[in-house]
């Protein structure tokens, strides 16, 4: 887990960085050992750097309440397609219909995991939507600093962009 670190911005409602990322961690573990069978172990934490490593599949989940945010899972199209094959046993080998829709519904089970430690914020979730290729970038309000975990699973290695901003 992360150690508490300072807050985004000065407000009534501040939210500390290791209040939002431990609620996403620990739901992504639950997530991950309930769905697919494996636990992941958390690799890293750093701010996005336009030059970090992209997935071909990744599903974004807008956050809304008395803060704002975005969560974004992030995965090689073979771990997309794993998350598939572990969810409902159909084997594929490139990212369709059906992978991404695994891919929103795993995302939308993290984000719905960690929203319900943050309930103090009263948050809302958008449904996810998927984005495949592999030259998409992902770009989040200016006004956020988001963060990347790394994880390592028996899928592969994924990551998991989270940023919130006050409202």
């Amino acid at each position: 887990m992360v150690s508490a670190a300072p807050t985004l911005t000065p407000s009534s409602v501040a939210i500390t960085i290791s209040e939002y990322i431990n609620p996403v961690v620990s739901a992504t573990r639950s997530v991950f050992e309930m769905m697919l069978g494996c636990v992941p172990t958390r690799r890293g934490l750093t701010l996005k750097d336009e030059n970090a490593v992209m997935y071909e599949v990744s599903a974004v989940i807008g956050i809304s309440g008395r803060v704002r945010g975005t969560l974004v899972v992030g995965l090689s199209c073979h771990s997309a397609c794993e998350v598939l094959h572990r969810m409902v046993g159909t084997v594929v080998t490139e990212a369709n219909n059906e992978v991404c829709d695994a891919v929103g519904e795993l995302t939308n089970m993290i984000a719905g995991a960690a929203k319900a430690q943050l309930a103090k914020y009263e948050l809302s979730l958008s449904l996810p939507n998927v984005v495949t290729g592999t030259s998409h970038r992902l770009h989040f309000p200016s006004e956020t600093a988001p963060f990347v975990l790394t994880f390592d699973s028996d899928i592969g290695t994924f990551h998991i962009e989270v940023a919130f901003h006050e409202v």
